[in-house]
């Protein structure tokens, strides 16, 4: 079966989305950093058929994303000394680590932590922001390849996707930052100046 392909301006693409989250579809979608790869982080069937894509471990948790900054709270502990720090990276092409709340996804929280993307896309901010839902995600490749950035690619490696939508990336993944760990350290990427500086200032 063939994957619907749309570009994120395309009128259709509101229906298609909701109807992937509510349905328990897969979908490929833009993000200000490479294309990812997800859907409803409750639905365990669409969960499931992505690590089986993947060839990802049932300990591996995906990334959740959401459509704005409001909505980390309802997700994540933000301790208040890191607040500004994350209000500052955000949105952005950040995966921030923070402490899981209860109502955040299993597929997305390992050992209490989960991780947050809040991408600055406008699939996210005109698309995802209407629907009042977050989605998992993970890059678009199987375990230890590159992620794809060619439709065409993806087609082919993954022919069972169900929605595949359009739009512009930047082509490097989301540097990974800890906050649960004092200070907060890099785990991909490195920590941008001015957080840095602001953390030895606190420290000292």
């Amino acid at each position: 079966m063939t994957p619907t392909i749309l570009r994120i301006d395309d009128p259709r693409v509101p229906g298609c989305v909701l109807e992937a989250l509510e349905t328990g579809l897969v979908m490929i979608f833009p993000t200000d950093t490479i294309y990812g790869m997800g859907g409803n982080p409750w639905d365990e069937g669409v969960v499931a058929k992505l690590r089986d894509l993947k060839g990802r471990a049932d300990d591996q948790p995906f990334t959740l994303h959401l459509a704005s900054v409001a909505e980390i709270d309802g997700y994540a502990d933000v301790p208040e000394r890191v607040r500004p720090a994350v209000l500052s990276l955000l949105p952005g092409p950040y995966t921030l680590l923070l402490p899981a709340r209860p109502a955040a996804p299993a597929c997305s929280v390992r050992g209490g932590t989960v991780g947050i993307r809040v991408p600055k896309h406008p699939f996210f901010a005109s698309v995802l922001a209407p629907t009042a839902r977050p989605v998992f995600g993970t890059s678009v490749n199987r375990q230890g390849e590159p992620p794809s950035q060619e439709i065409d690619e993806m087609i082919d490696r993954f022919p069972s996707v169900d929605l595949i939508l359009v739009g512009d990336v930047m082509g490097a993944p989301s540097d990974i930052l800890d906050f649960t760990a004092v200070p907060p350290r890099a785990v991909r990427g490195r920590l941008p100046a001015s957080l840095w500086t602001s953390e030895n200032s606190r420290d000292s």
